[in-house]
């Protein structure tokens, strides 16, 4: 195991200790792979239930393609949240919602605004 993956999973990880790994070793530390499980921090991270929902979203600001790793068991984090961390699960519902509307183009006219906005509520 790496020391990310121990401290994701650790019992008293906080959102300071993730940060201030990542700040010292590099935002790419999330996409480190477990050799064991196939596992990245955030999904040792999304399996603890002691791990703060700011936390994860760190992880997620750093890369959000780890929501969709798959782990040697065919999971993704967005799974072990789920059953281990549901506040977590949440926290990452969000980030992901607020990624998404940050990548839809919203023009300055009105009209097209409110077209936009149409388009999206069918989507």
């Amino acid at each position: 195991d790496s020391p990310f993956h121990k401290l994701c999973y650790s019992s008293v990880v906080t959102t300071q200790m993730i940060i201030g790994y990542l700040n010292k070793n590099g935002k790419n530390a999330v996409l480190e792979i477990d050799a064991t499980y196939g596992m990245t921090p955030l999904h040792m991270l999304t399996m603890n239930p002691h791990a703060p929902v700011d936390s994860i979203a760190s992880l997620l600001d750093c890369n959000i393609e780890t929501a969709f790793c798959l782990d040697n068991q065919q999971k993704i984090p967005l799974e072990y949240a789920r059953d281990y961390n549901v506040v977590g699960l949440v926290g990452m519902i969000a980030s992901l919602c607020n990624h998404r509307n940050s990548l839809i183009h919203v023009g300055t006219d009105t009209e097209k605004n409110r077209e936009s906005a149409t388009k999206r509520r069918r989507i």
